[in-house]
């Protein structure tokens, strides 16, 4: 599917699943039709199917409506000029980051840079993000300064119906993130043991062979 991008928002993975939390991608794609994801954002997305199996659903929602059409994803193999990717890559290797445009292995806060460049380039309305780097001072704004920002908080504000849905909302996402954590928590303690125990487990069987 052929997308012209200057039509519609660039959405980075936080956000994602702040909209997924709250209820509110309906509204959302009503409005806008079209949500634009980086491909290094659609692999951090995809992550969460095996991140934590009681939030994978932030993953799997995420592919059913890439395959409806309502989630569109730039490949920037694809759909980014070869010129323009050499500018990019060498933007993000002055930013300090290692690997590209690619994502693998994964390097902290290039999702929100690299959908910042696209914004830019593509003349995206606008990008969804709350990462603080697109805030007075910060480095997002201090590359991009008239790149025009949505936060979650101008979101409910948007789509929320009223005052009260809109407290409820908030408060939703709130009481769910901390849910969130604390199931990252305790799945990290677990995969922490379960690695103790295969390591103690290769231990002792290497010590029967010898």
């Amino acid at each position: 599917m052929s997308v012209n991008f200057s039509r519609y928002p660039i959405c980075d993975a936080d956000m994602w699943v702040y909209l997924y939390l709250s209820d509110l991608t309906i509204r959302v794609f009503e409005k806008y039709q079209i949500l634009v994801f980086a491909d290094v954002v659609e692999q951090e997305i995809l992550e969460w199917e095996n991140k934590n199996k009681k939030f994978r659903n932030i993953s799997l929602y995420f592919k059913r409506c890439k395959e409806d059409g309502l989630i569109v994803v730039i490949n920037h193999e694809v759909d980014v000029e070869s010129e323009d990717r050499d500018y990019f890559e060498q933007v993000l290797i002055d930013l300090d980051f290692s690997h590209g445009l690619m994502n693998n292995p994964r390097e902290k806060n290039k999702g929100e840079i690299v959908s910042a460049m696209y914004a830019d380039h593509f003349e995206m309305p606008f990008f969804l993000t709350n990462d603080k780097a697109f805030q007075e001072g910060g480095i997002g704004k201090v590359l991009y300064p008239d790149l025009k920002i949505k936060n979650f908080y101008q979101i409910v504000e948007e789509f929320g119906k009223n005052d009260d849905e809109k407290i409820k909302i908030r408060s939703l996402v709130h009481q769910k993130q901390e849910i969130m954590q604390r199931s990252f928590e305790k799945q990290k303690e677990e995969d922490k043991k379960e690695l103790l125990l295969n390591t103690l487990k290769e231990k002792i069987n290497s010590r029967r062979l010898t």
